[in-house]
């Protein structure tokens, strides 16, 4: 069970990663609605991040490296997760002021 719940998390997170790098870095895209996108790729990496470092915890010697490189990711995508949140309605929020400003 957790092996498909794991291996759907890490493709799904890995595939809005790639999507959302590759879509805010159009030409013809507006720069807030740009960073929006990156915001939403942050979380996406975040979530990624995550996956691994609870992975780690899966394997049955585990040893102090396998916990330290664990905890590492577990920190860098938490981190992540919460600061691409952040950006993410930070900038929906200019957004949606730019929007209404052109209307």
């Amino acid at each position: 069970m957790w092996t498909a719940l794991y291996l759907t998390g890490v493709l799904a997170s890995l595939v809005a990663s790639v999507y959302y790098s590759v879509t805010a870095r159009r030409r013809d895209m507006h720069p807030l609605a740009a960073r929006m996108t990156l915001g939403k790729m942050n979380v996406a990496m975040g979530l990624l991040l995550l996956f691994f470092g609870t992975n780690q915890f899966t394997y049955e010697p585990l040893t102090t490296t396998r916990v330290v490189v664990a905890v590492v990711f577990l920190l860098l995508g938490g981190v992540n997760v919460v600061l691409g949140t952040r950006n993410y309605l930070a900038w929906r929020k200019e957004w949606r002021e730019a929007v209404k400003q052109e209307n």
